[in-house]
């Protein structure tokens, strides 16, 4: 996820409000990361080590180095947490091995 986050972030920086950064990175980026998450099983630091990713994305995009800030800006943009994440994806498959 870095590389594609480093990737896109580059470009756009200088040009795009840090709305469509977030939204960029939510669509683009985001998936690749769920997708591992999907295929291989995780434990608690698995997903630990992931929200840090997420978290050091939204730092340099709003240039900030505080969690509380981070926290904000994932709730300001309706951004769930990677445990959140998880859960869904979870409850999805399940649901879907039902039918």
């Amino acid at each position: 996820m870095y590389r594609a986050f480093n990737a896109g972030f580059g470009k756009v920086v200088r040009i795009a409000s840090p709305d469509v950064v977030v939204e960029l990175v939510k669509t683009k980026c985001l998936p690749t990361l769920c997708y591992g998450v999907e295929v291989c099983p995780v434990n608690k630091s698995h997903i630990g080590s992931h929200q840090c990713v997420i978290d050091n994305c939204l730092r340099k995009i709003f240039d900030t180095k505080l969690t509380e800030t981070v926290r904000e800006c994932m709730k300001e943009f309706n951004w769930l947490t990677m445990c959140d994440l998880i859960d869904i994806k979870k409850e999805i498959r399940s649901k879907l091995r039902l039918v």
